[in-house]
């Protein structure tokens, strides 16, 4: 990753109520910050005890120290797409009403103890240059619920970047200059006035073509592109070089070779259905191998298995 003098970037989550695969591979309970029923879960969620909580935030500084020895530059806390620490920020799947949940200052708790726990363990065991930022999902609003709105959101990040000295902040979107309902302007416009001086902001969400990458390059610091990125790996080089007229837009089986795509990764973007698919993911259809890992899997209740 750092061969060419990239900066290597490890995500660290904890993804709670999502740990599909602790049921259905090892038969484990999965655990969240309220015991509730999720109607799009085929399992059911235990609620962490204070104990567990506070094992899960020191698990995050453990994640630190374990990136800095495999040679990571930094790491990003994932704050967003409903894993848990978001889980424990929304006032639907968070219904504490202890020191971690209730009041929207008590829903803040779990998120900051995690930046705490991140950054101490970086004074601690990684060079003075390492990255650090944060993932948060701009709202979390549900066709019959309302986790919290950017309005909430704005006020975590102001108190993460007004108590550390974060480098970035990573808004996960679906559209880059998407809005919410009560604004006129995108995501990314409401946050910058909260960062904390010196940290920058990303945003992501359907950068597919120069043209849109320098249109979202209006409202931020930088761009993440995904879903491009894979089909073309040289695509932000194409683009920076003057050579945007050799970028691949469609993936192809021959792409899939040129870019060392694994029969793995393959068999994620080729399969039946695909959440994110890639542009021209027809093309690909015929190296699907198997089908996809999570549909062969047989849910087992945790408290059958005892």
């Amino acid at each position: 990753m750092k061969s060419s003098g990239n900066k290597a970037i490890m995500q660290i989550a904890d993804t709670g109520r999502e740990a599909s695969g602790r049921v259905a591979l090892y038969g484990k309970p999965v655990y969240a910050p309220t015991a509730m029923d999720f109607p799009f879960l085929p399992y059911k969620v235990h609620e962490y005890s204070d104990e567990q909580i506070h094992n899960v935030i020191k698990g995050f500084g453990r994640a630190v120290k374990r990136a800095v020895k495999a040679g990571f530059d930094g790491v990003e806390i994932h704050g967003a797409n409903h894993y848990l620490i978001q889980q424990f920020f929304s006032a639907y799947s968070n219904q504490r009403t202890d020191h971690w949940g209730g009041s929207l200052e008590k829903r803040m708790n779990f998120p900051l103890a995690v930046v705490e726990s991140v950054v101490n363990a970086v004074k601690k065991y990684a060079p003075k240059d390492f990255i650090v930022g944060y993932r948060i999902s701009p709202e979390e609003i549900n066709p019959n619920s309302v986790g919290y709105t950017w309005h909430e959101s704005t006020q975590l990040i102001k108190a993460i970047t007004d108590k550390f000295d974060l480098d970035y902040i990573y808004l996960s979107l679906p559209a880059y200059d998407q809005k919410p309902e009560d604004s006129d302007k995108t995501f990314a416009e409401l946050f910058r006035p909260v960062l904390g001086e010196g940290t920058k902001e990303i945003i992501v969400g359907g950068v597919d073509s120069p043209q849109k990458a320098r249109d979202a390059m209006k409202y931020t610091d930088l761009v993440a592109v995904g879903r491009e990125n894979i089909i073309d790996p040289l695509f932000a080089e194409k683009i920076l070089t003057g050579h945007e007229d050799e970028i691949i837009d469609k993936i192809t089986i021959e792409q899939t070779k040129k870019n060392g795509m694994t029969q793995g990764m393959i068999d994620n973007f080729s399969a039946a259905r695909v959440g994110n698919p890639l542009t021209g993911d027809e093309n690909i259809k015929s190296l699907h191998t198997k089908p996809g890992a999570w549909s062969e899997m047989t849910y087992v209740d945790s408290d059958e298995m005892k």
